[in-house]
């Protein structure tokens, strides 16, 4: 399997042109909360079957294994990445940094601080997939 995901500043003209794109945050400061919610409830963010969950076993395989940014990149704790579909926007693969490895976010918040960490993004681009090694 191929991935790459290419650096690109994500304008209206080149999200229309690619089928993937990603969007990658990191954690840049924390919000004082004066009472967290308890309550566990996790709204389910699983991705519709698509192309990208078919594969997301290959995918974890591959940014666990080597870097697939075009630039250069070390990922740190609660890191996250997006990878979606352009084309249908219910397909997609949320994955965190966790533990000096990608893993998936099957629930909205379930490893994340959503409440508590204040999460920028750190760079945008094009996600280029194939099981070959011709890209689309």
């Amino acid at each position: 399997m191929k991935l790459l995901l290419e650096e690109k500043v994500l304008g209206t003209h080149s999200k229309k042109s690619s089928k993937y794109y990603w969007v990658l945050e990191t954690i840049t400061g924390k919000v004082e909360l004066t009472e967290k919610s308890e309550d566990g409830d996790y709204a389910m963010v699983s991705s519709e079957t698509g192309y990208i969950q078919n594969i997301k076993e290959e995918i974890l395989e591959k940014i666990n294994s080597e870097n697939v940014f075009s630039f250069t990149y070390e990922p740190k704790e609660g890191d996250y990445l997006s990878i979606k579909n352009n084309l249908r926007k219910n397909e997609y693969l949320n994955l965190i940094f966790m533990n000096n490895k990608w893993i998936e976010e099957i629930y909205a918040c379930s490893y994340r601080d959503c409440e508590g960490d204040i999460y920028t993004t750190i760079k945008t681009g094009v996600a280029f997939l194939s099981e070959n090694e011709v890209t689309f």
